[in-house]
């Protein structure tokens, strides 16, 4: 196999070698961190935060406290220790007031 072919083939694995996805509303990764502050809760992924909620502090994303069943996927998710073996979309909608992520939806990949 010729170097310039060689190159190609490099190039193109690492085009398609991706371990997470990010984008400008959304963000696909596995939950790392959660804390639970009065009724909400707060998400860390391991894939950083979409580019919506650039500057939000520390990284956190919070479920507001009317989303009841997305509070309990992850809490569920916590208790089973299945954190760190589920991949997930977050989407959100930006910082709040607060300045934190809002999370609208978690859709679970795995």
């Amino acid at each position: 196999m010729s170097i310039f072919r060689k190159f190609l083939l490099c190039f193109a694995l690492l085009l398609l070698a991706q371990v997470s996805h990010g984008a400008a509303t959304y963000v696909a990764g596995k939950i790392v961190n959660v804390s639970f502050v009065g009724a909400e809760i707060f998400i860390m992924v391991d894939a950083g935060l979409p580019d919506n909620c650039a500057g939000t502090p520390y990284g956190w994303m919070v479920i507001p406290v009317a989303a009841k069943a997305t509070s309990a996927f992850v809490i569920g998710l916590r208790l089973s220790d299945g954190l760190s073996q589920t991949t997930v979309y977050v989407y959100t909608s930006g910082r709040d007031a607060s300045g934190y992520c809002q999370i609208n939806q978690i859709d679970p990949v795995d």
